[in-house]
């Protein structure tokens, strides 16, 4: 099932980045975390299991791995038939049209629980813009060192003594009406302009959508908090990578001075500078120790990132897409117990060109032995007891056309070399030539 592969993707890249966060947290920057776990999205959000094919293709034969597949009974296999006249016909189990009910289902309802929260955030739009004079000066000053110039508004904070940031098109940065000093006042709000630099609610909005997407997965909510959690240690290390220890205490104060425990549950839907006892420990933690880091550590950071990201792509791999069986006879579907009539339909899917006359099909292994399908396939060896033994190599389909000239289509395949079942794995290149001399 694609989502199950998704999940399973998006959970081994994220268990190896925390991995490397935990033991590695001398050379890791929560930067490099943070920078992880939002390519970690990919996995979790888009079907890259369903276009695996290619991949696991190339790899094999990297890998000088060598596959061996048993014939299908076509009763116990996921499939969608196309007749000629454009009819469908959908044959899945009944174990998989049960799981995609109850994801469903479980998607439905955990949207509508969020539903209701997101509506609050919206309401904090209507607050009132900021009129002080003192925010409004500390703002403009902080958008030019940051690096923002336009699209946000400042807003006052009517519930809530807080600091956070809303909105992913039009962003909104909300503050207290009062008790800030001008230091403060300066942290908040260079905090908050850093998250609308680099779109982390953006993000976070995605983080929740991965949520609703895995709402089976323990591990799609541990993320979430993760990616929270390294989203405000990395804003944070920018934020006092250039002033001295004293500055980063006030700074780690402020935050503790605004800290609050769930408040009002809006807390998925925006970038904060507050959070719960737990969060601002580990922040507080990272924020004293941080520094600069060193070109060794940036190459280690690189090279493990590559390592993960190609190690968790490996898990795509999993993943068997429903066969699509097309231009077959009605007459199929009610004796689909009859494999051979599924494997004349696979071969039949080769010889796709109407303006040609087919002349042979051929397959070509690698250490160049060639084999003859047509013979092969329509030889008396019984194909559904067949243990198959594969050979790599491509299938050849040769095309003459009446003026003489021919042209030979190149396939990646692997081929039974007892039944002669050819496994199709994509098309390779095309030669033609204007005088025939096969």
């Amino acid at each position: 099932m694609l989502i199950l592969t998704m999940s399973l993707s998006g959970s081994v890249i994220f268990l190896a980045i925390v991995l490397c966060a935990v033991f590695g947290k001398r050379v890791i920057s929560p930067g490099w975390v943070y920078g992880m776990l939002r390519l970690d999205l990919l996995f979790f959000c888009l079907p890259l299991p369903e276009y695996n094919s290619g991949y696991k293709y190339g790899l094999f034969r990297i890998l000088g791995i060598r596959r061996q597949w048993d014939m299908k009974d076509i009763v116990t296999a996921n499939f969608i038939g196309i007749e000629e006249s454009g009819r469908i016909h959908i044959s899945f189990q009944t174990y998989i049209v049960v799981i995609w009910a109850v994801w469903v289902c479980g998607l439905l309802l955990a949207a509508v629980r969020n539903l209701q929260k997101y509506r609050e955030v919206k309401l904090l739009k209507e607050n009132p813009r900021v009129s002080q004079s003192d925010y409004l000066a500390v703002f403009d000053r902080v958008k030019k060192e940051v690096g923002v110039s336009r699209g946000v508004t400042l807003l006052l904070a009517s519930d809530a003594e807080t600091v956070c940031t809303i909105g992913v098109f039009r962003k909104y940065v909300i503050v207290p009406e009062s008790g800030l000093t001008e230091e403060e006042i300066y942290f908040s709000l260079k905090h908050e302009l850093i998250h609308v630099k680099r779109a982390d609610v953006a993000w976070r909005y995605l983080g929740m959508f991965a949520v609703l997407l895995h709402w089976f997965n323990p591990l799609a909510y541990l993320y979430f908090y993760a990616m929270s959690l390294y989203c405000e240690q990395s804003c944070d290390a920018i934020l006092v990578r250039n002033i001295d220890r004293a500055a980063r205490k006030r700074y780690g104060e402020l935050i503790i001075k605004m800290s609050q425990d769930g408040g009002l549950g809006k807390w998925k839907y925006q970038a904060y500078l507050n959070g719960g006892k737990t969060m601002i420990k580990r922040r507080l933690i990272n924020m004293l120790e941080c520094g600069k880091k060193r070109r060794f550590e940036r190459v280690v950071s690189l090279a493990l990132g590559a390592m993960i990201l190609f190690g968790g792509s490996l898990t795509v791999c999993a993943y068997e897409a429903p066969q699509v069986v097309r231009d077959v006879d009605a007459a199929m579907f009610d004796q689909t117990h009859d494999e051979q009539a599924a494997l004349e339909v696979s071969v039949a899917e080769l010889c796709y060109s109407e303006e040609t006359v087919l002349e042979f099909t051929e397959f070509v292994a690698e250490d160049g032995t060639s084999y003859n399908l047509t013979e092969m396939q329509n030889s008396n060896v019984e194909r559904a007891g067949c243990i198959h033994s594969y050979v790599d190599g491509h299938i050849k389909i040769h095309h003459k056309y009446s003026d003489g000239s021919c042209k030979t289509d190149y396939y990646f395949a692997d081929v039974c070399e007892k039944c002669g079942y050819a496994w199709n794995k994509g098309y390779a290149h095309t030669e033609t030539s204007t005088k025939c001399t096969h």
